[in-house]
């Protein structure tokens, strides 16, 4: 009976912390509600071999994700329109990748959705910021970098089914 009670109250700890986060997802998910464009912006980082592979590039991370976007039937908005105006909300991905030595590649892609925020205990101060992420590490071989597109357009769906469960139209 005695070890019951010492594993009881760890659980006990623990339960608040993962309400919390799940709190958090569901804030993040109830942000994207009521949005209606987005633009799109990415960044790819890595060795001259990675970055510059042309499989794996910020402008075909672009189409792809603007192609989804389209289909979604949502608007995407140009790189100018979002320049110009702090109130459109734009997806930002970013991939990072390094070859190691014995040719295997380890990468995170990360995509955040920034959009137009007050700052309530700032007097009001509007900025930008991210109200909606989701992220994914792998590794891959050289002969498969297009898999890390996958994954990216992976991350795009995602983030469209999020949309689509907070704006049913």
């Amino acid at each position: 009976m005695k070890n019951f009670k010492f594993l009881c109250i760890p659980i006990l700890l623990i339960l608040p912390f993962q309400l919390l986060a799940q709190n958090e997802v569901e804030r993040e998910r109830l942000s994207l509600q009521g949005l209606q464009e987005f633009g799109f912006t990415a960044t790819v980082e890595g060795s001259r071999t990675i970055a510059g592979d042309p499989n794996l590039t910020p402008g075909m991370l672009r189409q792809d994700a603007v192609n989804q976007l389209r289909e979604a039937e949502i608007r995407y908005v140009t790189d100018e329109e979002v320049s110009s105006s702090a109130d459109i909300p734009f997806l930002f991905m970013h991939v990072n990748a390094m070859e190691l030595e014995n040719g295997l590649v380890p990468f995170s892609i990360e995509l955040r959705l920034y959009q137009p925020v007050k700052l309530v205990l700032n007097r009001d101060l509007q900025t930008s910021a991210s109200t909606w992420e989701n992220s994914v590490v792998g590794i891959v071989t050289l002969d498969r970098l297009p898999m890390i597109n996958e994954a990216a357009s992976s991350l795009v769906a995602d983030f469209l089914e999020d949309y689509a469960v907070h704006n049913r139209r």
